[in-house]
């Protein structure tokens, strides 16, 4: 008796549908970003983030329209996008392979709120659908030398540069991904202000300290903001060695304090004359307010004084040895 018509339909079709799926499987295997991915993600969410690798801006064209945002509107991030994220902060360069960095993805909204308020009650913090607090992980290497036998010898110092350079490109790359896609993000560099307050909320267990963190979401306004304007090539860059004399540096530095000056780049950013500790009435009058007053006052705030005495004492309170020389378990003994 022959089958029913629609049967040999559905066969068919089933044929069709084993044959697609094993041919986008073979293409797949072959395919450089999925495999990336794949390889951090596994292989279905390797597949979400791959199709979303198609619709995402040129990598050359994100970063020259990089610009900071810092009112999100309340949108969930996708899951793919979420995804993208996580492959982003560890497909990146690790020095000597140590990956000695932790990143915490916080969704959260009363836990955001939290560490916002660690953080300098920087509102972007909970207003953004993600919050990713970027940490160096000085524990996992320690740990992994003494399952081995050895006494720990590196330098914390050291250790904590190279922690903060691998979780920052993580962060970047990160921030790169989500500009790609439509989000906007923002650093977050008041993290290191409340890092001992952040690692007791997230529950970070010893020598995971936080530093820097990155918001991520949909920017409030249509508009993407524009690039902030930098400073000169010449006090940036420099071929083969050193190329700028003290005079060049003062004459570009002043022509750009006066071009930051004239747009007012500085004056919603102005750093109030209180926190400098000299008196009630500021002496540099709306309109002249630029880079070189911003950084100077930066850089001179009275603040800075007890803010640099808790970083000492919240990366000890974490377990880092902050010191210029010795080892973190001690001198090494014969034996």
């Amino acid at each position: 008796m022959p089958a029913p018509e629609h049967a040999t339909d559905d066969v068919t079709e089933r044929a069709s549908e084993h044959a697609n799926q094993h041919a986008n499987q073979h293409a797949n295997q072959h395919d450089p970003v999925h495999a990336a991915a794949a390889s951090v993600l596994g292989d279905a969410a390797a597949a979400q983030v791959t199709t979303l690798a198609g619709r995402s801006r040129g990598t050359l064209a994100t970063v020259l329209t990089h610009a900071s945002v810092r009112r999100f509107t309340p949108d969930v991030i996708p899951d793919d996008v979420v995804q993208a994220l996580r492959a982003a902060l560890v497909r990146g360069p690790t020095s000597s392979a140590l990956h000695s960095y932790s990143h915490v993805l916080v969704r959260d909204t009363e836990r955001k709120r939290r560490l916002a308020h660690f953080a300098g009650d920087q509102p972007w913090i909970d207003q953004a659908p993600l919050l990713i607090v970027g940490c160096a992980d000085l524990r996992r290497a320690r740990e992994a030398t003494h399952a081995r036998g050895y006494r720990y010898t590196a330098h914390d110092v050291r250790m904590l540069i190279s922690a903060t350079a691998d979780l920052t490109v993580g962060l970047q790359n990160a921030s790169l991904v989500a500009q790609s896609l439509g989000y906007g993000t923002v650093l977050l560099g008041g993290v290191l202000n409340g890092s001992l307050e952040i690692a007791q909320a997230l529950r970070l267990p010893e020598r995971v300290v936080p530093l820097v963190g990155l918001s991520v979401g949909r920017p409030q306004s249509d508009r993407w903001p524009a690039p902030r304007p930098r400073l000169p090539l010449p006090l940036l860059l420099h071929d083969e060695t050193w190329s700028l004399d003290e005079a060049t540096e003062a004459t570009l530095l002043a022509d750009y304090d006066a071009r930051t000056r004239a747009r007012g780049d500085f004056e919603g950013r102005r750093i109030p004359w209180s926190a400098m500790g000299r008196g009630r009435e500021d002496p540099i009058p709306e309109g002249a307010y630029g880079w070189l007053e911003h950084t100077a006052r930066k850089q001179g705030r009275a603040t800075w004084g007890p803010q640099g005495a808790k970083v000492d004492a919240d990366l000890g309170a974490q377990g880092v040895m902050v010191r210029s020389a010795g080892d973190s378990d001690g001198p090494p003994t014969d034996g």
